[in-house]
Parts: structure tokens; C-alpha cells; sequence
């Protein structure tokens, strides 16, 4: 059975919004729709997508730049474009914007399925392969030691970090975290936490590690998914 994921639409056509949100939902997937890429916004505090569907043609900030910012910020989440746009020039900027699929419109489901549980299989995989290779990163005060470079952590990750590989599965729950960042545990509290998070699995990914690195556990917290050896 293919995994169930966190979707985000984000697409200004009510009708076309509306549909593809039902659709995917009855595939099992936990689904947001979106009029806009501001409205992002108001989605900081809430658990990370594993998939954005972005409509080039938005409102405000365009798919493009939506696109580019999201893959910018999170490298190993899912995006696929959705658009009226068929030549090849419009589907080739897309992909460089960091597009993983781009699907033309009128929207035909059965395709967008198989997109969706492609990355689905492919992130599982990635989790299998991360586990099997016994991938290890070595922490040593502030200093995360990978196969690609030493990178400087700073004194709030380096203590998140050694929570997490010290932590039963390496799972920390969000009222774990709230209590080592001293935080109030509210809506700010969740996106401060996300921010964080974000920021030390980018470093862990440019130390070297690979695959999913931390993933979110939903309306639990998080899991660390490579093996780190403190010092």
C-alpha cells in the first residue's frame, strides 16, 4: 500500500481547487487547498507537506517563484506543476524552478496519482536505504562531522541534535522540544519549532547526510533518521 502523505494545492480556480483536494483525499492523503502562495503563510505553524500541486498562473507571487522558493527552502519535499502552459520552454522552466513533475491542464487524475505515489515509493525507499547503510554523522560540541564537510551547528541545535540521538528512535515529541527551547506551548511555539528543525536538517544534509534526514511526525513531533554519534 503506498504511503499516506501531507498535500498542499495551490491553486486560484475554486472549482479545480475544490476537486483535486476531494480527489486526493479519497486516495487516504491529508489535503490543503490554497488560493494563493501568500497563504502559505498561515500554514507556519501547521506539520510540513511532503507534496505542493502549485498552478503556475497565482495570483501574487506566480508558480515559478513559489516554486523556487519552496524547493530553496526545503530540498527534499515533492513539487509538481500544475498548468495550462504545453510548450516546451514554459515546461522546462518549471523544472528548473525545481519542479519534480509537470502536469498539464485539463488536470487527468489517474496521472496525477501515479506522480504522487511514485515520490511516495521513492521517499519509502529512501528511508529503507538510509537504514540499511547505517549512515553515521559524528557530533562533537558544536561540530557535525559528515562524508561531505564539518559543519558549525549553533548552541540551540547542537542541544536539539544530541536530544535527538540520544532520544528512544530518535523521536522527540513537540512538548519535548517546547520544554528544551523553553518556549509557551502554542501556535508560535509550532513554527518557531519548525524553523529550527528546517535549519538543522539543512545543515545535517550539507554535512553530508542523505535521504529524509528528520521527518515530521504528525501532530506528534519529530524523528531523527540518521545515526549520529556524540562525542
Amino acid at each position: 500500500m503506498v504511503a499516506k502523505l501531507n498535500i498542499v494545492v495551490v491553486e486560484d480556480n475554486d472549482d479545480l481547487r475544490e476537486l483535486t483536494c476531494q480527489v486526493l483525499s479519497q486516495d487516504g492523503h491529508h489535503v490543503t487547498g490554497l488560493a494563493c502562495a501568500e497563504e502559505l503563510e498561515d500554514l507556519a505553524g501547521g506539520e510540513p507537506a511532503d507534496i505542493f500541486l502549485i498552478d503556475l498562473n497565482l495570483p501574487g507571487e506566480d508558480g515559478i517563484s513559489l516554486s523556487q522558493r519552496i524547493r530553496k527552502a526545503q530540498p527534499l519535499v515533492g513539487i509538481i506543476i500544475i498548468s495550462a502552459r504545453t510548450d516546451l520552454d514554459d515546461k522546462l522552466i518549471g523544472y528548473d524552478s525545481g519542479a519534480d513533475w509537470y502536469i498539464t491542464k485539463p488536470v487527468v487524475f489517474a496521472e496525477l496519482s501515479a506522480a504522487i505515489n511514485s515520490f511516495a515509493r521513492r521517499r519509502h525507499a529512501a528511508k529503507q536505504t538510509q537504514a540499511s547503510d547505517a549512515q553515521v554523522l559524528v557530533l562533537q560540541k558544536l561540530d557535525v562531522s559528515g562524508p561531505v564537510c564539518v559543519v558549525k551547528l549553533t548552541g540551540t541545535e547542537g542541544m536539539l541534535l544530541t536530544a535527538f540521538a540520544r532520544a528512544p528512535a530518535g523521536k522527540l515529541e513537540t512538548w519535548q522540544i517546547a520544554e528544551m527551547l523553553d518556549v509557551e506551548a502554542d501556535e508560535t511555539m509550532k513554527a518557531s519549532i519548525s524553523v529550527r528543525i528546517a535549519r538543522l536538517r539543512k545543515k545535517l544534509v550539507d554535512a553530508g547526510a542523505q535521504g529524509l534526514v528528520i521527518e515530521s511526525i504528525r501532530n506528534v513531533g519529530y524523528q531523527l533518521l540518521v545515526h549520529i554519534e556524540v562525542n
